[in-house]
């Protein structure tokens, strides 16, 4: 467990392969590919009502379809306004299957959006927000509210906010309110690096599972169905800077051989309990 986070949270260096260019023409041809390559590019979404003529994909389903044009390096940029899913995809996690308005697979790309944007659940098409997956992404600026489940429990994920699979992801001043599942999903060997999230009047606030590891800052979990922050299995979390209140099960929640570590953040008034490690697991808590 000290492993991982220690893995994380520490600086990687990555150094270069260097090539050996045995003569005047691989030179040549070295530089010809060089400059054959691709620039990373910024796609703008844009809702149905805007005016503006500078869009590349507009209307409900201009993320998803941006996302899918997307590729490694690029941004989506998501202009101010409200986006209704009107058509999901499905992906394969486990025995399970996350059904999912926008859907990151195996790619590294930014999505940025302007103050106002909101992703907004259709309650005829019972789905989860945001699925990454084998990716590297950063999110920014988005609020997401009422995704529903079809069935409560079943082999289909949705009613999540954003769920995060065997992925890098970090994600600042995001809204995820009214979900039916969990807000901040991390799944497998997943490293979440999250600030000025707010996860509000949901189920869930976010569950941690198998290696997944969080780092949490500044955050607001408050008004929760069920317990605020969970982790399972081998997961571990650092939080810092956030308040965890009013919540209808336990504001911490650890399991197995789970480790939360808590610092500067006030945890108080959730129901059944501010703190609750079972099993082998631990929460250590610096008080306020």
């Amino acid at each position: 467990m000290l492993a991982l986070v220690a893995a994380f949270v520490s600086a990687v260096s990555v150094s270069a392969a260097s090539v050996s260019v045995a003569s005047a023409g691989d030179s040549s041809a070295a530089g010809f590919g060089a400059a054959r390559q691709r620039e990373a590019r910024v796609w703008k979404v844009c809702p149905a009502a805007t005016t503006a003529s500078d869009c590349d994909f507009k209307g409900d389903q201009a993320i998803p379809n941006a996302v899918a044009r997307a590729s490694n390096g690029d941004t989506i940029q998501i202009r101010a306004g409200r986006y209704t899913p009107r058509a999901y995809q499905d992906v394969p996690f486990r025995d399970l299957v996350v059904r999912s308005f926008v859907i990151i697979d195996d790619k590294d790309i930014s999505l940025i959006g302007e103050q106002g944007v909101i992703l907004a659940g259709n309650d005829k098409l019972p789905m989860s927000a945001i699925v990454v997956r084998n990716a590297d992404v950063s999110i920014a600026h988005l609020e997401i509210t009422s995704f529903n489940y079809q069935i409560e429990e079943d082999k289909i994920y949705d009613g999540h906010g954003i769920f995060v699979i065997d992925s890098k992801a970090r994600i600042d001043d995001v809204t995820v309110s009214k979900f039916q599942k969990m807000g901040l999903t991390g799944r497998g060997d997943t490293q979440l690096d999250v600030s000025n999230l707010r996860v509000l009047d949901g189920h869930v606030g976010v569950w941690l599972h198998e290696n997944a590891y969080l780092r949490l800052r500044n955050a607001l979990v408050r008004g929760n169905d069920s317990s605020a922050i969970t982790a399972y299995d081998n997961s571990a979390a650092h939080i810092s800077g956030s308040t965890v209140e009013g919540n209808a099960r336990y504001g911490l929640y650890a399991n197995q051989q789970a480790a939360v570590f808590v610092s500067n953040t006030k945890v108080a008034g959730n129901k059944l309990g501010d703190v609750n490690a079972l099993a082998d697991s631990h929460i250590r808590q610096d008080r306020l």
